[in-house]
């Protein structure tokens, strides 16, 4: 089998000769001319822009805003290649479809993960609330608070935290928390939930579960919440 270089508009004399060897099932290099001729090729045919795309999957789930001169900087930095914009584009938008693809297969079994936090977990609260919009279930929030947390909330600190923070994934959401301390004053979960955005509804549903979750609001009566804005208005809805 010969191996030749492409470069120098295919006059370079650089190849490499290799033989089969039968008896031990491997390649054997018999021949080589080790002397390049011309200037480097950075435009290679073999590359195109569905080879391109399998390598964009991973970088374009951490970085969804990942821009074309991203992809084009990456092929001359680590392929030495020259990536026109048009084959940019075409990878993204291929790699982008796989990406998008996983996303909704993900949320299609998000029953899948609640049936298995009940399995494992047993007699932890999980709630999932979907919408029917043209025959299809479309997945709205999720809130989740565990056995082991709700046993362990009697030996916290009388002190629960609520915050929330952006999710930055394909389809966005926000996540909400309620996180306590323990003896040792060392941060612990309580519970937490995934919406579509963070309002008075969407605080108010979520803590009206972790009422509950918590014995009640003759219990959550003694104890001090950290927050900001509506969320301490929610809190005296339910507690007052």
């Amino acid at each position: 089998m010969w191996v030749r270089c492409l470069g120098a508009q295919g006059k370079c004399d650089w190849s490499l000769y290799c033989g089969f060897l039968v008896s031990c099932q491997t390649w054997q290099l018999r021949k080589a001319q080790d002397c390049h001729r011309g200037s480097r090729e950075f435009s290679i045919n073999l590359m195109n822009s569905k080879w391109l795309s399998k390598t964009l999957d991973n970088t374009l789930i951490e970085n969804p805003n990942l821009k074309l001169v991203d992809i084009r900087n990456k092929a001359a930095r680590k392929w030495n290649t020259k990536v026109s914009v048009s084959m940019a584009h075409r990878a993204k938008q291929l790699a982008a479809k796989v990406v998008e693809g996983s996303f909704k297969d993900q949320y299609r079994r998000i029953y899948d993960y609640a049936h298995e936090i009940i399995r494992s977990n047993p007699r932890s609260t999980i709630k999932v609330k979907v919408e029917d919009v043209n025959d299809e279930k479309i997945f709205m929030p999720i809130y989740t608070c565990l056995k082991a947390c709700k046993d362990n909330f009697v030996s916290y600190r009388p002190i629960i935290g609520l915050d929330c923070c952006f999710l930055k994934g394909q389809y966005g959401g926000e996540l909400l928390t309620a996180v306590g301390r323990d003896a040792n004053d060392q941060m612990l979960p309580i519970a937490y939930a995934i919406v579509l955005v963070e309002n008075k509804d969407t605080w108010s549903w979520f803590l009206e579960l972790l009422v509950e979750d918590l014995g009640g609001a003759g219990i959550c009566r003694f104890c001090t919440f950290m927050s900001d804005q509506q969320k301490v208005i929610c809190f005296h809805i339910f507690l007052c």
